[in-house]
Parts: structure tokens; C-alpha cells; sequence
């Protein structure tokens, strides 16, 4: 689908996936730059924001997710609880594996808050300006999340 998306425009409520993620997600403007594309608002690469852009994936994988890191510590506790027995120390040894982009994947899951650590998205339309400074999106862009998820779009969201 990647192909399919390299030279599209992309627009308000495109699909989005994370590889950290446990479901998939939109991206969204919250405002209008004024310029639209079959009556849908057209995004930039700016439009990158934690929460404001980017929205929540279900639930974080990652690891290096406090959120994750808490869950594990939670189902810890309940196996002592309801055993007796501790297994605090191992816990995140026992539920992390190894993900798909070689960041650690834990099998319990924690809040998903994208952290964006990307300045911008990557892939731009360089000679179309939505906004003084703020070039096109295109569909084949992603970006980075402090948590080590990289943030591909599936579909750039203009409608069929």
C-alpha cells in the first residue's frame, strides 16, 4: 500500500498505525489551514503533535512506556496476591520480547500517549505550500514516538 501512497496528498482523518500500537489510529487537524482536497482540510508536515495530531493507539507494547512498565508491575502484584509468590524482578523479563524493529515489545500493554519526538513528518511535497513554511504531507511520512513506535500512515484519508 506504501506505493499507493507515495504521491498522495494527505488529508484530515488519514489512517494511522504504530508499531507500538495496539490498534490502529487517525491523525487529525484540530484547525483548518484553509486549503482542501475533495472538501477534506489538507495536513502539513508541522501537523505532528503529541494528542493535537496524533492520537492515541489503544494501548503502548513498548517497554520504554511508563505506562507499559506500571501494567506489568500491576499483574505482578496480582500473581502475588492471589499466590503468594514474588516474581517482581522478572517480570518485565518475562513478559518483553523482542519487537519487529528491534525495540523491546512487552505482552501486556500500557496507555497509549504518543511522545513525538519527530521535528516533522518526514516525506513532504516540496513545492506545495498549505501554509507559509508548512509543505504538503505525503502519504509515505512517518515519525518517530519517544517510546520507539514509528507512526506510518495507511491511508491518506481523501475519500474514494
Amino acid at each position: 500500500m506504501a506505493a499507493d501512497l507515495k504521491d498522495t496528498y494527505v488529508v484530515h482523518c488519514a489512517d494511522t498505525v504504530c508499531s507500538m500500537g495496539m490498534r490502529p489510529s487517525k491523525i487529525v487537524l484540530r484547525k483548518s489551514h484553509g486549503v482542501y482536497l475533495k472538501n477534506q482540510a489538507q495536513m502539513t508536515v508541522k501537523d505532528q503533535q503529541s494528542e493535537a495530531n496524533v492520537i492515541c493507539f489503544g494501548g503502548c507494547y513498548s517497554a520504554e512506556n511508563p505506562n507499559t512498565a506500571k501494567e506489568a508491575e500491576k499483574i505482578a502484584a496480582d500473581v502475588k496476591k492471589d499466590t503468594g509468590q514474588s516474581f517482581e524482578r522478572q517480570v518485565k523479563d518475562i513478559f518483553t520480547v523482542e519487537g519487529n524493529g528491534g525495540g523491546k515489545m512487552m505482552q501486556c500493554v500500557g496507555e497509549c500517549t504518543p511522545d513525538i519526538v519527530s521535528a516533522q513528518w518526514d516525506k513532504e511535497k516540496e513545492d506545495v505550500s498549505v501554509e507559509p513554511g508548512q509543505n504538503a504531507l505525503l502519504g509515505e511520512a512517518t515519525l518517530t514516538c519517544k517510546y520507539g513506535g514509528i507512526i506510518k500512515i495507511t491511508g491518506a484519508g481523501q475519500p474514494e
